[in-house]
């Protein structure tokens, strides 16, 4: 098998998007549930620099997404062998977190412009948008999630890509995500990302020393 310097890298990207993503979250620094209209209005014009600033860094999460997804689909395809069905469909849906995480953020990051703006924001307009980020970001971002993280487990059960047990925790995380209270297991979907990247990182590294992986000249 050969393995090129990038596609190495590249398994990494999924624990760097998770630190970037973090990063913006902390600028926002607005995690009310269900909040009263003006309050959040006011904290909008208040604070509209670290809002926008935080949607944008946040929003270029996505992008090293979409790398870490395609990355991830390789491994297992390349385990899976055949059609490369589960994987195929790991890799929906982690293109599909990323889309819907990124369009999430830049909702974000077009609403700190407008309560920035001369005229601000109105309550009802910074209202909507809020419950609009946080049913994509709590909700659908999980849904899309629990399929990229309940194929990768399945495979992980099957063909023993990573630890048997972490399969088991990745079916139940892929769960949590399914339900109505998917916000409350985010930060779970989110360390699957970081624990993944570096996993496959390391085991790329193990094969690669072991000459099971040859990489290009």
């Amino acid at each position: 098998m050969n393995e090129s310097r990038l596609e190495r890298i590249s398994l990494l990207s999924g624990a760097v998007a998770v630190v970037i993503m973090i990063i913006g979250v902390l600028l926002f620094n607005f995690y009310e549930f269900l909040p009263p209209a003006e309050k959040l209005a006011s904290f909008l014009q208040t604070n509209a620099p670290s809002v926008y600033t935080g949607g944008y860094i946040s929003a270029l999460s996505s992008f090293l997404l979409i790398w870490f997804t395609g990355s991830v689909r390789t491994v297992l395809a390349e385990d899976e062998g055949g059609t490369g069905h589960l994987s195929g469909i790991a890799y929906g849906g982690g293109i599909a977190a990323a889309v819907a995480s990124g369009i999430s953020f830049v909702g974000i990051f077009a609403t700190g412009l407008r309560a920035g703006a001369p005229g601000g924001i109105t309550a009802i307009g910074a209202i909507t948008m809020y419950d609009f980020w946080t049913q994509l970001s709590g909700q659908l971002f999980g849904i899309f999630m629990a399929v990229f993280i309940s194929a990768t487990a399945i495979l992980i059960l099957r063909k023993g890509i990573l630890p048997t047990w972490f399969g088991w925790v990745s079916l139940i995380v892929a769960l949590g995500l399914l339900t109505p209270f998917a916000y409350a297991v985010l930060g779970l979907a989110l360390l699957w990302l970081v624990t993944v990247s570096i996993w496959l990182y390391t085991r790329s590294a193990f094969l690669r020393e072991s000459g099971e992986v040859t990489v290009p000249a």
